[in-house]
């Protein structure tokens, strides 16, 4: 028999209420499932030291008259800075990165892709659509850095080892080495042990020794093709720091936490600008042989940092401002490896199709070697800046398997502080290496944005820090079989990426107001996906980002799902679950138990034969575990007799603003939508809020908190008045917590408007457009809940949103006019459509989002005559800021 299953979801934030609680008891087992008779089927070179000269070490080839600064027009660097400001935003911790090692590497790639695959990375590195220009730039680049010097060390080499089974295309072959210096090697992959050790000895002739033991028999075992590129720098100071100048000073990691760390020190002529755009510092220092320099952004106050990387696209143009200057340098040695995982941040930045089963590389290779994914994206990475300069290295590997004017003022810049810096081939203004120091004493960190597990990268680290003096950077992108692959373990703030992706595919092409909660939703599929198997439990678990781990997953649902309870006097917050059963089905009795005792789930016995008093049990739920803001869900005619199982879902939310808006200041205004004027509510208060205006989205973000600070709602008010289209576009390439870790306290007077949103659509559409869609077809495979076929008809859901100057309440964003202040604060006026976000600060988790485009109209309030009887006040104690609250004629009754 062909079982249909309806699912309900429900929205609402309100203030207290009370749950009844079901207990799940062998009475109602006994009901749901009858009398138990059913059984539920189941060498380096070293580059010379200069003798001291004028206090100072330098290089006769660097006199006053040939050190040149000229800085370059950006080219060919998008990618760089991109990815560079990605990872910032992601922690604050130390970080490295290669982007030219990086860069380079899918470059190679993209020569070997087709179709969608080839599009996105060329979009995302900055190619043009020409490839002839892409390969002269990397030839001519390439050229360049391997020019020979005695000044300094540059080291850079590039392999593709092809396993004995496969046929490098000719066409390939001869672009890859022609354009890209690499070279094409067979290689026995079937002989793990000499396969590595070759390897090894590659990369560790071209890193001067530092990676010795890159791979293990493991790593290359039953693996189709494996490209490697290494990068190798060693550069001396042209003014070299005096060791014996050397101090110990203070390195202010937080205003509360400092470190005494040896601070390097010299005085002499640098190329130096004091940025009021980034407010910082920005320091030039050169390296012998005229041709790479390192630079340093230093913020002028300690929490300073993210606004240099917000605005990091601009730091091109700020660099035409340094000036040569009289510059006292005081830098902290510091020494750290570093550890990433850029999976997930390659994919934020749009190159996603190579991480999927439509991958496409045919140019590689014939026959399996045609088809390859990318699987995993690894970089480790160190760094060592002494007294008389700096050495790096990297070895970047891609793994493939078969699937199937002189002033003499003086400056002085001391780096007692996070700072940012960059190492560039001023020749060519590629970007060797860009890094963060937070914490010089750190020697290890590490990132993790993609799988979460290492693999050989825990062995590298190892190999790392145990085996040189010098920093490392290694870069690894693997490919693999496609049903070889496992996922990571997961972490709760990756269930941001279903949250964008929700607001996204429900809100782009609707017109009006869009409010859905994806605590509400996730809690659905939660459910669901315990009951789901097959294909049909890969796409809910894909769209969700868990583990394919069951025990794992169901942690994680469990802590999700357990914070969502929060009932005191700032807030109240409850997620409830509910499964309406009807008695003698054929649903597993393993599943109702583990929805009892895993996703805290209430289970009711009812008779969807009988649709009108069934609606009414369900509705009444709904009405009681939303506080009266959702009444009737489900009509009787949503009921289809021949259910046997329901799922509904309530989220209710209610708390103050910790800064209230003065009911006394909404007035009307202009709130412009798709053209037209309508005047709305609009509310207005000034308090020290967070703020940022994020480049990359062209946004405004503005945070409001709710009175006990762990819930805040976010506002994104696009920059152009039709923006919040876009804005929806882009928002998943840039997540809600990055653009939280570039906010400050600023003074905002801010103004926008009042709205109250009653939402409801069926959530199967959005959820088909981010590839949950074998749930609502009747190959739907839900086995794991019922003893015969099965399908979801529909998800319902109804949201209730209402914003004013108290607070909020819910059940289930051309300029924005940003005016500087006297007290260097911000106006901005909410005008057009937005986006907002009420979320969870601690956990990082959404419970509402949505589009506003039709605010609370505004309504002219009556006059209010005052009743003279009621005008017992003293004049003399009623205080100016008390007055201006007061209608002006009660004021001349009482004051003349």
């Amino acid at each position: 028999m062909s079982l249909t299953f309806c699912f309900v979801l429900f929205l609402a934030i309100c203030t207290q209420h009370t749950i009844c609680q079901t207990y799940l008891t062998s009475d109602i087992i006994q009901e749901i499932f009858g009398d138990g008779t059913h059984t539920p089927s189941t060498q380096e070179g070293q580059v010379p030291a200069l003798s001291p000269y004028n206090n100072t070490l330098q290089d006769t080839d660097y006199s006053d008259t040939t050190d040149n600064y000229n800085p370059a027009p950006a080219d060919f660097d998008r990618f760089d800075w991109t990815l560079t400001k990605r990872v910032a935003a992601s922690a604050d911790n130390n970080f490295l990165l290669s982007p030219l090692g990086l860069k380079l590497a899918l470059a190679i790639l993209t020569e070997a892709a087709t179709g969608a695959t080839q599009a996105e990375l060329a979009s995302v590195l900055g190619f043009d659509l020409d490839k002839a220009l892409v390969r002269k730039k990397f030839a001519s680049i390439l050229d360049s850095l391997q020019t020979k010097s005695s000044k300094y060390i540059l080291n850079m080499g590039s392999r593709i080892y092809i396993g004995e089974n496969g046929e490098p295309r000719q066409r390939f072959a001869a672009i890859a080495e022609n354009y890209y210096k690499t070279e094409l090697v067979k290689i026995d992959f079937s002989k793990p042990i000499v396969a590595a050790s070759s390897i090894n000895s590659w990369v560790a002739n071209t890193t001067q020794g530092r990676l010795p033991n890159l791979v293990n028999s493991d790593d290359v075992a039953n693996i189709a093709l494996l490209v490697l590129t290494t990068l190798y720098f060693k550069g001396t100071w042209v003014h070299q720091f005096t060791p014996n100048e050397t101090t110990a000073q203070n390195f202010y990691v937080t205003a509360k936490d400092t470190k005494p760390l040896e601070f390097m020190n010299v005085r002499n002529k640098f190329y130096f600008t004091e940025s009021a755009k980034f407010d910082a510092k920005i320091l030039r220092m050169p390296y012998l042989g005229k041709k790479f320099a390192m630079y340093i952004v230093v913020p002028n106050t300690l929490t300073g940092l993210p606004r240099v990387y917000n605005s990091l696209s601009e730091l091109r143009v700020e660099m035409y401002r340094l000036q040569r200057h009289l510059v006292d340098v005081s830098l902290p040695k510091f020494k750290f490896d570093y550890t990433s995982i850029l999976d997930g941040i390659l994919k934020e930045l749009g190159i996603r199709q190579a991480f999927e089963d439509t991958a496409s590389f045919p140019g590689i290779a014939h026959g399996q070697l045609e088809r390859i994914k990318v699987s995993k994206v690894l970089q480790c990475s160190g760094i060592e800046v002494n007294e008389l300069g700096s050495t790096a290295y990297s070895a970047t590997e891609i793994t493939l398997e078969n699937k199937f004017g002189e002033e003499e003022s003086f400056y002085e810049l001391v780096a007692n502080r996070p700072f940012m810096f960059f190492i560039q081939d001023e020749e060519t203004r590629q970007l060797l290496f860009t890094g963060r120091v937070s914490d010089p004493s750190n020697a290890d960190s590490a990132l993790r944005l993609g799988s979460d597990t290492l693999g050989h990268g825990h062995e590298l680290q190892k190999a790392v820090m145990a085996g040189s003096y010098h920093p490392v950077i290694l870069s690894l992108i693997c490919f693999q079989h496609l049903e070889c692959l496992t996922g990571g373990k997961p972490q709760i703030s990756r269930f941001n990426f279903f949250d964008t992706d929700l607001l996204q595919y429900e809100a782009e092409d609707k017109k009006g107001n869009v409010v859905v909660s994806p605590a509400s939703i996730k809690s659905i599929l939660a459910m669901l996906l315990e009951g789901a198997a097959g294909d049909t439990a890969i796409e809910i678990r894909n769209a969700l980002r868990l583990s394919p781990d069951k025990d794992e997953f169901r942690e994680q649902l469990n802590a999700y799902l357990s914070v969502l309870k929060v009932n005191d006097s700032d807030v109240t917050l409850l997620n409830s679950n509910a499964i309406f059963v009807a008695p003698k089905v054929s649903v597993r009795k393993e599943f109702i138990i583990m929805l009892y005792n895993v996703y805290l789930t209430e289970v009711r016995v009812v008779n969807f034969r009988e649709p009108v008093p069934t609606a009414d049990l369900i509705n009444t739920w709904i009405r009681n575990n939303t506080k009266g803001h959702i009444n009737n869900l489900l009509e009787p005619e949503h009921i289809d007799p021949m259910s046997e199982l329901l799922l509904a879902n309530s989220l209710y939310f209610k708390s103050n603003w910790q800064h209230s808006f003065n009911p006394q200041l909404t007035r009307g205004a202009c709130f412009r939508s798709r053209g037209n004027c309508q005047t709305v509510a609009m509310m207005e208060l000034q308090a020290g809020l967070n703020y940022a205006y994020v480049d990359d989205l062209r946004t405004h973000a503005l945070e409001l908190p709710y009175e006990n600070g762990r819930y805040s709602m976010f506002l994104l008010v696009p920059y152009e008045q039709d923006g919040v289209t876009q804005l929806l576009r882009d928002l998943p390439y840039f997540s809600l917590p990055q653009i939280a870790s570039l906010m400050e306290e600023t003074d905002v007077r801010l103004q926008m408007p009042k709205f109250t949103i009653n939402y409801s659509n069926d959530m199967a559409g959005a959820l088909r457009a981010m590839k949950i869609k074998l749930l609502f077809t009747n190959k739907a495979d839900l086995s794991a809940m019922f003893n015969s076929s099965s399908l979801v008809n529909n998800i319902f859901h109804k949201v209730h949103i209402a914003v004013d100057e108290t607070g909020t309440v819910a059940a289930a964003a051309s300029s924005a006019m940003v005016i500087p202040l006297i007290e260097n604060g911000v106006q901005i006026r909410v005008d057009r459509p937005f986006l907002f976000f009420i979320r969870d600060n601690k956990l990082g988790l959404v419970l509402f989002e949505g589009k506003v485009e039709e605010p609370t109209p505004y309504v002219e309030p009556k006059p209010v005559t005052p009743n003279v009887t009621d005008t017992y006040i003293v004049p003399e104690k009623v205080s100016p800021s008390e007055r201006k609250y007061m209608p002006k004629n009660f004021i001349r009754r009482l004051f003349g």
